[in-house]
């Protein structure tokens, strides 16, 4: 059964959001009052309409009650944001999710009962210094409580052995979630080589580790920081 969202505000980060959450099969409801941004994504989501989302009026009607979720994209013009908050609390949205450009903004937004807060500069900001200050670290992505999942070049003392060989639970507190491998394929009509990444899936006991291959990892930092560095 398709999950249904609403998308408020279609900047490059509302966008891109609502073209992506289309891709995964949920159906979309873009909304913004400019014609150019509907224009550009009409093709890529379910739906689209054109109006001010800070007024009450204008958003009754549309089902935005039913929806799994609605997310205001406005970003820099926050006195919109707060406005359009303002509203779907009035209609008893169930899910209100909102993007925050400062923290300030974030501090303004919990104190309207906001628990779901996006602050993306912040969280890029925390993903490139990760990879940066992390020796074999891809890509990150916190979870809050210190947890994150991060993608990890394999380390050289993990090549060729079993996953149930490693024993990564017991030595690090660290979870394998799953493995990215590099493929190396033959190119159409036997011509050539195509190289490919393919995820297998949830890693058995019996799942060697090749070299090449990314692993998705759930922990701290600190612990797969230990992990890194063995």
């Amino acid at each position: 059964m398709a999950r249904h969202f609403a998308v408020i505000g279609l900047g490059h980060f509302g966008s891109s959001l609502a073209v992506e959450l289309s891709s995964r099969n949920a159906e979309v409801l873009a909304i913004d009052n400019d014609i150019e941004r509907l224009d550009d994504i009409k093709d890529r989501v379910a739906h689209t309409i054109r109006l001010d989302a800070t007024e009450e009026k204008a958003l009754r009607g549309l089902g935005l009650q039913e929806m799994d979720g609605v997310i205001v994209a406005i970003g820099d013009d926050f006195e919109a944001t707060l406005l359009t908050v303002t509203q779907l609390q009035q209609l008893e949205i169930k899910r209100i999710i909102v993007r925050a450009t400062t923290e300030v903004h974030e501090r303004i937004l919990s104190h309207l009962g906001i628990t779901e807060i996006i602050l993306p500069a912040v969280e890029a900001a925390e993903r490139l210094s990760n990879s940066l200050m992390m020796e074999g670290v891809l890509n990150s992505l916190a979870l809050g409580s210190d947890y994150t999942v991060m993608e990890v070049h394999t380390p050289e003392w993990m090549i060729g052995s079993t996953v149930g060989d490693l024993h990564i639970r017991e030595k690090f507190e660290v979870s394998l979630v799953t493995i990215q491998r590099e493929e190396t394929q033959r190119g159409r009509f036997g011509i050539g080589q195509r190289t490919t990444q393919t995820i297998i899936g949830v890693p058995l006991p019996t799942t060697q580790i090749q070299k090449g291959d990314t692993l998705v990892l759930f922990g701290t930092e600190k612990q797969i920081q230990q992990l890194l560095n063995a």
